[in-house]
């Protein structure tokens, strides 16, 4: 498509504007991303944005890095283009003219000199530049949404993997939830909690399900509604969700990343607290508690650390990087899984995707040491699920991999 669109621009210079024109109003109707078959198994996908002036990086898509796009010479077109599995399934964004911090983007091309180094505030520079794709309707969020949630574009490829999706269920209706405020003594703040319940038939007990960066699956993805639909359906049965989530975006990394206070918390406040406030008993062995990227690290780490409250554990593309130590080896997960003597068994849903390598190129990302995490768990004794997704780091695939979890865990049960 922009190879036929170079050769038109080159050999129709008096015509460079009009075709330009043209372009654009094919793609507002074709839609973005542009997907075309490539092979028996991949498709291409080009990426494409319009007018910036500087540059233009992708958020997301199907990357571990946030991708440069080119800009077309002479053109208002800015693209960037890769050859992906079909079922790829994944969620992006844009940053737009990025500010020059520190001088890094003054390099040229930074990114392919491995001399430079991106400091940390340059590259979450595209927080504040951050766009959504015009020409994609298929968003998380309505544009007027007033959450402060950060929205993104959706694309899933012809063979993503199926799941319950809210948007095609216009005439469902929205469940209601409680919400509270659980004010914490041992950590000396607030946070927000939401509870959802399904239905259920009479003398049937509940699944408890809880989910660290509760407002996320519950607003960004609408879970309370993908549940209902579960449970409509028969593929799951009742169950209650409690969305818990943190004080605000400081906190976040310094609650989940495994540490004795956190889980003082969590097993003196927080699983009290749910015990008294959730709408139908709490189960022990019927106890899940979810959670993505740190939040699947906290998870790990909580639910080893009390086996007796916590039966099931979904960490989504869990944060097993991260070390207490450099002597931590292989990661520091293992290194707690592996001090662990006497453990209680319990059921492991843990998930890598495949754009969740590292940007060091070194061991220590999601991607490689999932799996390890999964096999040490094994070799301890407990029941592991490990399934690796084709997309990034991203609540697309979440969306997916924790219906896959729940139904594994208790469809028919």
């Amino acid at each position: 498509m922009l190879l036929n669109l170079q050769y038109q621009l080159d050999h129709n210079p008096k015509q460079h504007a009009q075709i330009l024109e043209d372009f654009w109003k094919r793609v507002e109707l074709m839609g973005t991303p542009i997907i075309e078959n490539y092979d028996e198994q991949h498709s291409r996908i080009v990426f494409l944005w319009k007018g910036a002036q500087h540059n233009v990086r992708l958020i997301g898509g199907p990357s571990n890095d946030h991708e440069w796009l080119t800009r077309l010479p002479n053109t208002d077109i800015w693209f960037k283009e890769s050859i992906i599995d079909h079922r790829y399934i994944g969620s992006y964004s844009f940053a737009v003219d990025l500010p020059n911090l520190e001088g890094y983007l003054s390099n040229y091309c930074p990114h392919l000199n491995p001399k430079l180094k991106e400091s940390r505030m340059q590259r979450r520079a595209v927080i504040q530049v951050q766009r959504i794709d015009p020409f994609n309707k298929n968003t998380y969020l309505a544009s007027d949404d007033t959450s402060g949630l950060r929205n993104e574009n959706f694309v899933a490829l012809k063979d993503a993997p199926p799941f319950i999706d809210p948007k095609q269920y216009p005439n469902v209706k929205q469940p209601q939830l409680q919400e509270f405020v659980l004010d914490s003594k041992i950590l000396n703040n607030s946070r927000k909690i939401q509870i959802y319940q399904s239905k259920a038939k009479k003398n049937q007990s509940y699944i408890t399900a809880i989910f660290f960066d509760g407002q996320q699956y519950n607003e960004l993805l609408n879970v309370p509604k993908a549940l209902d639909i579960l449970v409509e359906q028969g593929q799951l049965p009742p169950i209650q969700a409690i969305f818990v989530s943190p004080p605000n975006d400081q906190e976040r990394p310094k609650e989940l990343t495994p540490n004795v206070k956190f889980s003082a918390f969590f097993s003196d406040e927080l699983m009290p607290w749910i015990q008294k406030n959730a709408p139908a008993k709490v189960y022990s062995k019927k106890t899940v508690l979810l959670g993505s990227s740190l939040g699947g690290l906290s998870s790990a780490y909580l639910a080893l650390e009390n086996p007796n409250l916590i039966s099931h554990v979904v960490p989504l593309s869990g944060s097993f990087w991260w070390q207490n130590a450099a002597t931590d080896l292989p990661n520091g997960m293992s290194k707690i899984i592996r001090d662990k003597t006497s453990q209680p068994k319990q059921h492991w849903f843990i998930t890598a995707n495949s754009y969740e390598s590292s940007r060091n190129n070194n061991e220590l990302s999601i991607l490689e040491t999932s799996p390890i995490v999964a096999a040490d768990l094994k070799n301890t004794g407990h029941d592991v699920h490990y399934q690796s997704y084709i997309g990034g780091h991203s609540y697309a695939v979440w969306q997916v991999a924790l219906q896959d979890a729940l139904k594994h865990f208790f469809a028919h049960k």
